[in-house]
C-alpha cells in the first residue's frame, strides 16, 4: 500500500504539489493570524492577509468563477469591495504559485493582453500633451489593468463556460434586486451602487443578456426569472446605449445558429421595424427624458466625437496620452468643456494611438471567432453587448461594469468548451501526457499494463 501511494504521487506531480500547498497553507494560517492580532489590523488588512491562504487552498478556476459576484457586488458596499480585492489577490497568488511549480502554463493569447496593457501604460507614462485632471489617469489605467489581469486569469485557468455564464446571470439578478430595492432616482432615472444611470445600465445589461442567452440556447425559460430584475432596472435607467447594446446581444443570440440568408432576412426585417416603430419604442422606454435633453446630449456627443477623431488624425501612432483627452477638450477653443469622449473606441485611438486600438480589436475578433457550444455563445453575447456599449460610453476603465466582459473574454480566448459534455477532465485533474491516467483502474493500483506484450509473446510462441 505504501509503494502504491508513492507511485501515485510520483506519477502525478500536480497532486504532489497540491499536498505541499495544503501543508504551507495550514502552517501559514496561524502565522497570519498572529501577525493580524499583534498588528491590530482592521477588516481590510485582515481580508488581504487571508487572501494568501485562500490562493493556496482554492483551485484557481473556482476563484475565476467567483470574480463575477465579487466585483458585481463590490460597488454596493466598502466591505464588498475589500472582499473583491482579496479574492483577486488570492487568485493571483494561486496562479503564480502554480506557474512557478510547473502545474500551469501560460497560453499564447496572454501575450495579446500584455501588449495591450503595455500600450496603455506607455501612453500614460509618455503623453504628448500635458494637462491636469480632477481624477488621476492612473485611476483609469488601474481599472483596465485589473480587468486585463482577470481576463488573463480566466484564460490561464478557465472555468466551465456554462458555470461562468450562470454565475454572471445569478450575480446580476442579485445586484439588480438590491438596486431596485434601495436605488434612487436622479432626474427621473435610476441610479445606484455609486454609478450614474448610463454606467448602471451597462452593469445591468451584461448579466441580463447572460440570463436571456441561457434561456434561449439551453431551452430553460426559468432563466428569464433571473433576467427579469435586470430588465426592469435597465429600463428605469433610461440609458439609450445600454438598451441598444442589449438589443444587439439579443440579435446575436437569435442569429448565431441561422444561415446567412436567414440572417439577412431577419436583419432587414429588424431594420424596417426600427424605421417604422423606432420612435414609438424609444418613447415608451425613454418616456421620462425630454426631447430637448436627448437632442442636446446627442449634439454634444457628436462634437466630442469629431474632436476625438481630429486628435487621432493628428497623433495617429502615440495619441495624446491615456486620460489626457478631457483636459485637451477643455483647452480646445471649439469645445471649451472638460468632457470625455463618450466612445471608448474614439478614446483609445485619440489617447493611446492606433496600435492600442488595433490590439483591442484583435482581442475582440479572437474572442468572437470559432465555434463552441451554447454556453460559449452566451459568453459571446456578453462580448457583443459590451462591445456595442463602448460606442456610447467609456466603460473600459470601470472594473465594476466590465468584469463580466473580461471574464467572458478570457474564457473565449482560452477556447474552452463544456468539459462535462466532451468528457474532458477538469483543470484540477489534468496530468502530463507522460504520466498514466489516475482515473483508470491500473493507475489506482499503481501498476502498468503488461497484458498486450504478454499476448504478443504467446502468439509468437
Amino acid at each position: 500500500m505504501v509503494l502504491d501511494h508513492r507511485a501515485r504521487l510520483a506519477a502525478n506531480p500536480i497532486g504532489r504539489r497540491s499536498i505541499l500547498l495544503v501543508v504551507l497553507g495550514v502552517a501559514g494560517a496561524p502565522a497570519l493570524l498572529y501577525v493580524a492580532i499583534e498588528s491590530r489590523v482592521g477588516f481590510d488588512e485582515l481580508m488581504l492577509l487571508a487572501a494568501g491562504g485562500l490562493g493556496l487552498l482554492v483551485p484557481p478556476h473556482r476563484l475565476v468563477a467567483a470574480m463575477a459576484p465579487a466585483w458585481l457586488l463590490a460597488p454596493l458596499a466598502a466591505e464588498a469591495f475589500v472582499i473583491a480585492c482579496g479574492a483577486t489577490m488570492a487568485l493571483g497568488i494561486g496562479l503564480l504559485l502554480r506557474f512557478v511549480g510547473g502545474a500551469l502554463q501560460l497560453r499564447r493569447a496572454v501575450g495579446w493582453l500584455a501588449l495591450f496593457a503595455a500600450a496603455l501604460s506607455v501612453s500614460l507614462l509618455y503623453p504628448v500633451t500635458a494637462g491636469s485632471t480632477p481624477l488621476s489617469p492612473w485611476h483609469d489605467l488601474a481599472g483596465v489593468l485589473i480587468g486585463l489581469a482577470v481576463a488573463a486569469s480566466a484564460l490561464s485557468a478557465p472555468p466551465d463556460p456554462a458555470v461562468m455564464a450562470k454565475t454572471i446571470a445569478v450575480a446580476g439578478a442579485v445586484v439588480a434586486g438590491i438596486i431596485l430595492a434601495g436605488g434612487a432616482l436622479a432626474a427621473g432615472r435610476l441610479v445606484g451602487a455609486s454609478l450614474n444611470a448610463n454606467y448602471l445600465g451597462m452593469l445591468l445589461a451584461l448579466p441580463c443578456i447572460a440570463a436571456i442567452g441561457l434561456a434561449w440556447h439551453a431551452r430553460q425559460p426559468a432563466w428569464l426569472i433571473a433576467a427579469a430584475p435586470g430588465a426592469v432596472a435597465l429600463v428605469q435607467t433610461q440609458s439609450r446605449g445600454a438598451l441598444v447594446a442589449i438589443a444587439a446581444g439579443a440579435g446575436y443570440l437569435m442569429l448565431s445558429k441561422r444561415s446567412w440568408p436567414q440572417r439577412a432576412l431577419v436583419i432587414a426585417a429588424g431594420a424596417l421595424l426600427a424605421v417604422l416603430f423606432g420612435d414609438v419604442l424609444m418613447e415608451l422606454l425613454l418616456g421620462g427624458r425630454s426631447t430637448t435633453e436627448l437632442d442636446a446630449n446627442s449634439t454634444i456627443r457628436a462634437e466630442v466625437l469629431r474632436l476625438a477623431l481630429q486628435v487621432a488624425v493628428e497623433h495617429p501612432l502615440r495619441g495624446i496620452g491615456y486620460g489626457m483627452f478631457p483636459p485637451y477638450a477643455a483647452a480646445a477653443p471649439e469645445m471649451g468643456i472638460f468632457i470625455n469622449t463618450h466612445n471608448e473606441y474614439a478614446r483609445l485611438v485619440c489617447e493611446a494611438g492606433m496600435p492600442a486600438s488595433a490590439l483591442f480589436a484583435v482581442l475582440l475578433v479572437r474572442a468572437m471567432r470559432g465555434g463552441g457550444d451554447e454556453a460559449g455563445m452566451v459568453l459571446r453575447a456578453i462580448v457583443v453587448v459590451y462591445a456595442t456599449g463602448l460606442l456610447f460610453g467609456n466603460f473600459l476603465s470601470n472594473i465594476f461594469v466590465s468584469v463580466p466582459f473580461w471574464l467572458a473574454l478570457g474564457c473565449l480566448l482560452a477556447g474552452c468548451r463544456n468539459r462535462k459534455a466532451e468528457g474532458m477532465p477538469s483543470w484540477s485533474t489534468v496530468v502530463p501526457r507522460s504520466a498514466p491516467d489516475n482515473g483508470s483502474p491500473l493507475a489506482r493500483t499503481g501498476r502498468t499494463s503488461s497484458a498486450p506484450s504478454t499476448r504478443r509473446r504467446s502468439r509468437q510462441r
